[in-house]
């Protein structure tokens, strides 16, 4: 099942990236590993790109999209494909399961010790969603602007004294 899963993504996503843009995947068992390995992946294939500025939000939106996909979507003896973007108006992230349950997001009681993944993907990424796949599952994406900061000057540091000094 594992190739027809890779396969399945390959062909519906090929033409969907310009040349000059990039991406990454890689499948991930879905063990209680994958979250952990799937950070892993994202940080090093960000950073091969020099794409730093919202490296630490995609980083925490994997971890919650892969556990999502281990915990609910991936049936057991599957695996997750995680897809890293970097495209012209930002990066985006795809964690593509074998499910059917599509996510919602919940709002849990303050003493919940879970249901927070959607949650934390919705404050931390621009705009997420989740889109139908060629075969069996779905893709669950998040979306994130390049930080314009990182590309302007520094401010500057005065040593002099601020506000009123009379």
């Amino acid at each position: 099942m594992a190739s027809r899963l890779t396969s399945e993504v390959a062909n519906a996503l090929s033409d969907r990236l310009p040349g000059r843009d990039r991406h990454r995947t890689m499948l991930f068992p879905r063990r209680r590993t994958a979250p952990g390995a799937a950070r892993d992946f994202v940080v090093a294939t960000l950073s091969d790109w020099g794409e730093r500025s919202r490296l630490d939000d995609m980083r925490l939106c994997a971890s919650e999209l892969v556990t999502n996909a281990v915990i609910h979507g991936a049936p057991a003896g599957r695996l997750v494909l995680v897809r890293v973007d970097s495209l012209d108006d930002g990066l985006r992230l795809e964690v593509h399961d074998s499910g059917d349950a599509a996510p919602t997001q919940r709002t849990p009681e303050e003493s919940a010790v879970d249901g927070r993944g959607l949650l934390i993907v919705s404050a931390t990424a621009d705009r997420w969603g989740v889109q139908e796949r060629t075969g069996p599952g779905k893709c669950v994406w998040a979306a994130f602007d390049r930080d314009k900061s990182e590309t302007a000057a520094p401010p500057s540091r005065d040593t002099e004294p601020q506000g009123d000094t009379s």
